[in-house]
């Protein structure tokens, strides 16, 4: 008895996502010779132990959704510390407003955390506001 897992619709009278137990020589041969969609290059159907492949390798499609993942991961981290560094840049510009308003020298070259300091020591609040 072969289990096959078909992966595209209309392969016979199965589709997408189909588990055949007891598959016919039929579909056992396409899983078998790994044929794929000749448009698209797509493998049809594979065959399955369980819930997994037989040799307990990762499909193609899985692969292909981890590659895809771990891009999305990277894409990710990337988008986040862009915001930080925006949201940096805009607390920044509120703190080097409020250095210029007290008039403290040198403010321009101030990091974060020297401003935040020079203001509450000029008799700002701490936040720069």
């Amino acid at each position: 008895m072969t289990t096959v897992k078909v992966l595209v619709d209309a392969v016979g009278q199965y589709n997408a996502g189909d588990i055949v137990t007891d598959a016919p020589d039929g579909l056992v041969d396409i899983a078998k010779k790994k044929i794929r969609n000749a448009a698209t290059g797509q493998l049809l159907a594979e065959i399955v132990d369980g819930n997994g492949a037989v040799d307990g390798s990762p499909s193609e499609r899985e692969l292909q959704l981890q590659a895809e993942l771990e891009q999305s991961k990277a894409r990710e981290a990337e988008l986040l510390e862009q915001i930080d560094i925006l949201q940096s840049d805009g607390e920044l510009k509120e703190l080097k407003a409020s250095a210029k308003e007290l008039k403290i020298p040198g403010y321009t070259k101030m990091s974060i955390e020297e401003l935040k300091q020079a203001i509450s020591a000029a008799g700002g609040a701490a936040d720069g506001k």
